[in-house]
């Protein structure tokens, strides 16, 4: 009934909508006339209502989940179960969620899709056992459907995951809360779909829990919309998403039947050159949306091991690794950019091949440069490797993220800053639930976690690059 339920809703809001600017004569026919189309549809079959697609409909078994046809080496075996340990340490046995960063009793809902990711992959690669995976899925399970939710609607941008109230970036508490992000529920909508389809017994709870959400608020005209509130304490909808992170976003909302098909659709971009190599790059900059257009390797490396590097994906990817290939050639400098937490002020950066006019532009979500705090992400170095195997660079950066474990065993370090080569001490659940879900990938053969033909990927004009070395994936 997830599916009626989701048509109704929409109909609701997308009525509420239209009541705002009608009389009260008019607004007695609506609600008429909602109340009918309601009332009908409850006696109509569900395929009478919505025709399931396939991206709708896990068709993941439980048992091709657990087929890890290239089972992990002894020393990759220690690689997951340092990543783990990042879980084991992080966890809150009173909500079942799991902080952002060490010690830190906050998180975003993309840090609790991580904790989701890490938790399938562990027990797949037999980390964990049953027991343990049941207790921790069904804690946290309980959680997400019980959050506060913003508006009553969505999903606030950040808990605190103690007292599981809505908060601030700073872990304020927020009553009303700080609005929501389209970008964290879509990757939480990836993670979940994951879980019903290898955890097929949650699938009933898992649609219970997305059925609060209120999902045709973030999908408008076929883009994806976030929420701020104001200075005046209004709610404002903004778009959310650049390119990269907006397809991978809205493959997850694919997957759950809705459509964003614009947000799917790669315009408005343009290539940029970088070391006479064609590089994708959204229109839409810091300076004309107040949104930085960043290109970083996560979004690439998301989409390779869960949706494989379908269509243009596979060919932009191998850009975006052969641009920092070549930054390296020319510099020197070790080079695996992405955005990550940082164990100092600013605590958070993105690290880019371009972001807003400037090339390998290191800033803060306020474009605020700091080039002296670079670093090479642990996470891209994983995920490049893993996805390019026989690739020289992509194994040299490699080399270097193996190492960056915290002293305690806790997890690995985020990576490593640029001009001292010291570790960037700070152990993230982004970055330990990616690196387990990598290796996951690389146990299941190199296959994505998710059947490519459950989503979208649109059509782009090639790139035109002549590639080096044997930047070639095993992703198809």
């Amino acid at each position: 009934m997830f599916y009626l339920w989701l048509i109704i809703q929409n109909l609701t809001y997308a009525t509420g909508l239209i009541m705002i600017r009608q009389t009260k004569l008019t607004q007695r026919y609506s609600y008429l006339t909602l109340f009918l189309l309601v009332n009908l549809l409850q006696f109509l079959p569900l395929s009478s209502v919505i025709q399931q697609s396939d991206a709708q409909t896990p068709n993941t078994t439980p048992s091709a989940c657990a087929a890890t046809t290239t089972p992990l080496t002894a020393e990759e075996q220690t690689y997951a179960r340092t990543a783990w340990q990042y879980f084991v340490k992080n966890y809150q046995n009173s909500t079942g969620f799991v902080n952002s960063t060490t010690g830190y009793p906050s998180g975003t809902l993309w840090d609790q899709a991580s904790y989701l990711m890490a938790l399938n992959s562990a027990r797949w690669l037999n980390v964990i056992n049953q027991q343990d995976f049941d207790t921790r899925l069904n804690k946290f399970l309980t959680t997400l459907g019980n959050l506060p939710l913003f508006e009553n609607s969505l999903p606030n941008k950040v808990y605190n995951t103690v007292t599981l109230k809505m908060t601030d970036y700073s872990n304020n508490p927020k009553e009303r809360g700080i609005g929501w992000s389209a970008l964290d529920i879509g990757r939480m909508l990836v993670g979940l779909h994951i879980i019903q389809s290898c955890h097929p017994q949650y699938q009933q709870q898992i649609a219970n829990i997305v059925s609060r959400w209120q999902l045709g608020r973030v999908v408008r005209n076929g883009r994806l919309y976030g929420a701020i509130v104001q200075a005046n304490n209004q709610t404002l909808l903004v778009q959310e998403g650049r390119l990269g992170y907006e397809e991978y976003a809205a493959r997850g909302y694919q997957l759950w039947g809705l459509q964003p098909n614009n947000a799917i659709a790669l315009e408005p971009f343009e290539f940029i050159k970088s070391y006479n190599l064609n590089i994708p790059v959204d229109l839409r900059n810091y300076q004309t949306t107040n949104a930085s257009n960043y290109v970083v390797s996560e979004s690439y490396i998301l989409d390779g091991i869960e949706f494989g590097l379908q269509g243009y994906l596979k060919e932009y990817a191998a850009s975006v690794l052969e641009a920092q290939k070549r930054h390296y050639e020319a510099t020197k400098e070790l080079t695996a950019v992405s955005e990550d937490h940082i164990d100092k002020a600013p605590y958070f950066l993105y690290n880019s091949v371009y972001a807003n006019g400037v090339p390998w532009a290191t800033i803060t979500d306020e474009n605020q440069p700091y080039p002296q705090l670079r670093t090479l992400s642990t996470k891209t170095a994983f995920g490049w490797r893993y996805l390019y195997p026989k690739d020289s660079y992509a194994q040299k950066i490699f080399e270097v993220a193996k190492k960056l474990r915290s002293a305690d065993g806790n997890g690995f370090y985020a990576g490593q800053y640029l001009t001292t080569k010291q570790p960037n001490k700070i152990a993230t659940s982004k970055s330990n639930g990616l690196i387990l879900e990598i290796l996951y990938y690389k146990a299941r053969g190199d296959r994505a976690l998710i059947a490519s033909d459950r989503v979208s990927f649109a059509p782009a004009p090639p790139t035109g690059n002549k590639l080096t070395g044997n930047v070639s994936s095993k992703v198809d």
